[in-house]
């Protein structure tokens, strides 16, 4: 019996990837230059997010008395600032500003990413009664809106100016989550709901126990946009909640900072926040951008899977 011989690829060195390959399809002059050209780009895309980051990352960590000699890194090294926001005078109005961003968040991922994915679900269906005229409707609240005016009228008439819930309300409804979900239902095979349905799965049951663990790319995705698009969000909050001593409680994070940075020096007596203010307004901005930086990790994963919803057919 002839021994069988198998051939093992050799593994290619560390200087076998800068060498020439031959069966490689050549590229002519102006695919080279477009490749340059695109790195080019996305270098000088890189370095003017990063510069700005580092300074503010730098001003959070320094004196503000050394603040002009401030670049890319601290000159004056202290936690003076983040003190000041943690446990100083600064404490109490920027921790609940934090605690109504959370709220404000938590909720509105939830109710928002469930009514969609609930209103998406029977949506995409073909034999869903109305379904044209009801997409028709959906598309045109995303593309037209009402106005500034009669929002504001609306939550006056709730009497929930001044009020975390206005900002919670306005923000609930978004059709272009519901469009990813609509799409992404679409791919999902029929034979598993009707496996379902045969084995006494209900429409609520279908949906939670079925459709919604097969959707966690499309889920993920969906509410990590409405988290991060929530959690960095301050014009609902600034056209219901006004800029007053009895407003700052009801704050967002977002809106607290920006009140926090139009607030002029002068209207402080603190002696040490008067040259510090800026290094204060880089400590709360760094905090501020922490709990989306620790939870990208952990939804990466479904973003990508998210992102390539109707790339492919079939």
């Amino acid at each position: 019996m002839e021994e069988i011989k198998t051939t093992v690829p050799k593994k290619r060195s560390f200087l076998d990837r800068f060498r020439k390959n031959p069966n490689k399809i050549r590229e002519s002059v102006m695919d080279r230059v477009l490749n340059v050209l695109n790195i080019a780009l996305l270098l000088f895309g890189v370095l003017i997010t990063i510069f700005p980051l580092l300074n503010y990352f730098s001003l959070a960590f320094n004196d503000g008395y050394f603040n002009l000699d401030v670049v890319f890194y601290p000159v004056r090294p202290t936690l003076a600032s983040f003190e000041y926001i943690f446990a100083g005078n600064g404490a109490t109005d920027f921790w609940r500003a934090f605690g109504n961003s959370v709220f404000i968040t938590v909720v509105i991922t939830i109710v928002s990413n469930l009514v969609e994915a609930m209103a998406a679900y029977p949506l995409s269906k073909k034999d869903c009664p109305c379904r044209s005229g009801i997409m028709m409707f959906f598309i045109i609240t995303m593309l037209f809106s009402a106005g500034i005016m009669p929002i504001y009228l609306l939550m006056l008439s709730f009497n929930l100016l001044n009020n975390i819930w206005s900002v919670i309300l306005i923000s609930i409804s978004n059709v272009t989550h519901l469009l990813y979900f609509k799409t992404f239902f679409e791919g999902i095979p029929t034979d598993i709901e009707e496996a379902a349905r045969l084995d006494g799965a209900g429409d609520l049951s279908l949906f939670f126990l079925i459709i919604v663990p097969m959707s966690l790319p499309i889920i993920g995705s969906c509410c990590f946009f409405t988290i991060v698009g929530t959690w960095n969000s301050y014009g609902s909050a600034m056209l219901f909640i006004p800029e007053s001593s009895r407003g700052v409680p009801n704050m967002p994070l977002a809106y607290y900072i920006f009140y926090f940075m139009n607030k002029s020096v002068l209207d402080t007596t603190d002696s040490w926040l008067q040259p510090n203010i800026a290094n204060v307004e880089a400590a709360m901005m760094f905090m501020s951008i922490v709990p989306i930086i620790l939870m990208y990790p952990y939804v990466v994963k479904y973003i990508k899977s998210g992102l390539q919803i109707g790339s492919v057919k079939g």
